[in-house]
């Protein structure tokens, strides 16, 4: 009896125990993000690390979001320009192994040569499967020559296989393994060592690998060198092709944000020129207060960090990492290496400092003096019966200058595709008031589309820089703010936003908008290199009556961006290789005043193709609050 009792329970627990085993097996495993995955799953060896055990992405909070957006369903490419020790490799393989146990898929990762990427699979992506069992579990394991082959298909050095999917590594000088496969995840590492092959360039034939994929991802990764090499793209050029995010920590003392760069950090010298270690310091460029001293970067400071996309239209996500941010680097060690080779005057190793320890690539004073050639040379005629009707909105932007007024107005299309519409010099004393008539004029006039539309310029910025006409254009402006006409000043201070929230405090209470000049500039050039045409391409038009000419185009391409080492400092900023810059100045301004009017920009873009277009009356309305809400209050 006792015996058939005892039975029973046996076979009722192991019923039992059989059921709970079977419904936790069925059931489905939480949605988690990169970040989330990695700091539950992850396993970082010993002997690849200084820091075995359970990754912990709090460690270096930059790399949370990058790390989420380089698995999340909504982001197709991911771009990283990185400096050392910032823990981009980690980044790397912990998207590897998001994707091995979270969507296992087809894998390749690309390193620049088949050497490199068998060492990497070694020494890095092996300890890794083995230390982690959420990723052991799934893998194909290798064939053991003395046991016999295993229990699945035997995995590689350069093959790896796993349920559901397989990694491939390959060499970016291996032309049979970069065209072998369908790919549906492409993680690239250390793309500036890519060199070119008989088929082209690398990067591009993996890429295709993965056009058969709706859902693919792609990932770029590297230490920049140069701005541009022979036999492919560059990190920086992809870098500058995206949202160009920055990691801007907050002051706690004043509260405002700033980029963690080489410019904010500041030491001095004793009598014999040498650097004082106690002095050295990253300062606030705001308050200029102590934000950080000789040693690590403070965990609090790390944590306050948020990324912030300088040119937020574009789709492709685009970071900068800066060994300034790790939690391992000194600032005294990389202002002692900063000193020591500028003392020795050499310029390999400020070439390694920057490309490794800032992580920006090196520029030489070097401008593209045939750029307005091209851009000359590329006009186009528009349609005869109007402008191009994929146009959505016009804006305006007005320089000043003491004999004359000068003044761009362009049309916006579809993913910030634009149409220089005109360039009007106004010659004139802007003391008087017939030369701010004839603005007037050209600022009211109707613009007539080829699909019959009627549209008028949405918002004019006017330069109010000049200290002798601050007051006029004062003046003129704030008895046309109804209109959208705003006085404007630049700042030339690194990473200001390109618009920022109006002041009102001078005797005319005019409202006064400061833009981030540099930020407007970098992002035209970008637009004006941009030889393919679609997303933020520029148009100009062909005719004598326009303002289009050789001159506007010279003044347009009249400054070039440059970085100096003078003295132990690094100097940035915009140089001017011609005298004349209205023109650039002008498609600045008119670039920033569409900033503002983005709300209402987006707004034409989502309903671009759905049915008749509002009238000229209806825009104005609409246009008025989306804009007043980007800026936050009703003006």
């Amino acid at each position: 009896m006792k015996s058939t009792m005892l039975l029973k329970n046996c076979t009722s627990y192991s019923s039992n125990r059989f059921a709970r085993g079977l419904a936790k097996t069925l059931k489905p495993r939480p949605k988690l993000t990169g970040s989330q995955w990695a700091d539950t799953y992850r396993m970082v060896a010993a002997g690849t690390s200084p820091e075995p055990g359970l990754w912990r992405t709090a460690r270096v909070p930059y790399m949370r979001e990058p790390l989420d957006m380089a698995t999340a369903h909504s982001v197709e490419k991911v771009v990283i320009m990185a400096a050392s020790q910032v823990a981009k490799s980690e980044l790397l393989i912990n998207v590897l192994g998001y994707y091995i146990d979270q969507e296992p898929s087809s894998i390749m990762m690309v390193q620049p040569t088949v050497e490199a990427a068998e060492a990497f699979s070694k020494e890095r992506i092996d300890p890794t499967l083995q230390a982690s069992p959420a990723l052991r579990d799934k893998m194909s394991q290798p064939v053991d020559k003395e046991k016999g082959r295993s229990r699945k298909a035997g995995s590689t050095i350069r093959m790896k296989n796993f349920t559901g999917g397989y990694l491939a590594m390959v060499g970016s000088n291996s032309p049979a393994g970069l065209a072998s496969r369908p790919i549906r995840v492409l993680l690239a590492d250390e793309i500036d060592r890519f060199g070119s092959t008989q088929e082209g360039d690398p990067l591009k034939l993996a890429v295709q690998r993965t056009q058969n994929f709706t859902n693919r991802k792609i990932v770029f990764v590297s230490t920049p060198t140069t701005e541009v090499r022979e036999g492919g793209p560059t990190i920086y050029s992809e870098f500058m092709k995206s949202d160009q995010r920055e990691f801007m920590v907050k002051c706690q003392k004043c509260g405002e944000r700033f980029e963690m760069s080489w410019g904010n950090v500041h030491w001095d010298k004793d009598g014999t020129g040498t650097v004082i270690e106690d002095s050295i310091r990253m300062e606030c460029p705001h308050c200029h207060a102590k934000v950080r001293g000789n040693g690590k970067p403070d965990p609090y400071l790390l944590e306050s960090g948020i990324w912030v996309a300088k040119v937020p239209e574009v789709k492709t996500v685009g970071y900068h990492l800066t060994s300034l941010c790790s939690p391992w680097v000194e600032l005294k060690d990389l202002v002692s290496d900063f000193v020591e080779a500028n003392r020795k005057k050499d310029k390999a190793g400020l070439q390694e400092f920057i490309n490794l320890k800032i992580g920006e690539p090196w520029h030489e004073d070097e401008a593209d003096l045939s750029l307005w050639e091209k851009l000359s040379e590329r006009r186009e005629f528009y349609p005869v019966a109007g402008l191009p009707k994929e146009i959505l909105m016009f804006t305006c932007g007005v320089d000043v200058q003491h004999d004359r007024l000068e003044a761009s107005i362009f049309g916006w299309a579809k993913d910030y595709e634009s149409y220089g519409i005109k360039h009007v010099i106004i010659q004139g004393d802007p003391k008087l008031s017939e030369v701010w008539s004839t603005l007037d004029v050209a600022l009211m006039e109707k613009f007539q589309l080829e699909d019959g539309r009627e549209l008028t310029i949405s918002c004019t910025f006017i330069d109010s820089g000049d200290g002798t006409l601050t007051d006029k254009v004062y003046q003129y402006t704030k008895q046309r703010e109804h209109s959208r006409v705003f006085s404007i000043k630049g700042s030339s201070t690194i990473g200001k936003p390109i618009v920022d929230r109006p002041t009102n405090n001078n005797r005319y209470r005019a409202h006064l908008f400061v833009l981030g000049v540099d930020a407007g500039k970098r992002l035209i050039m970008q637009r004006l290199s941009n030889q393919d045409i679609g997303p933020s391409f520029v148009h100009f038009p062909r005719g004598r009556d326009n303002g289009f000419t050789e001159e506007y185009f010279k003044q347009l391409t009249a400054e070039v961006f440059v970085r100096k080492y003078e003295r132990g400092k690094v100097y940035e900023g915009w140089k001017k290789i011609r005298e004349r810059n209205e023109a650039l100045d002008c498609y600045v301004y008119a670039t920033a005043a569409l900033e503002l009017m983005k709300p209402t920009y987006e707004l034409y873009v989502a309903n671009a193709n759905e049915g008749p277009k509002p009238t000229t009356k209806k825009i104005a309305k609409k246009k008025r609050s989306a804009v007043y809400s980007s800026i936050g209050d009703e003006i």
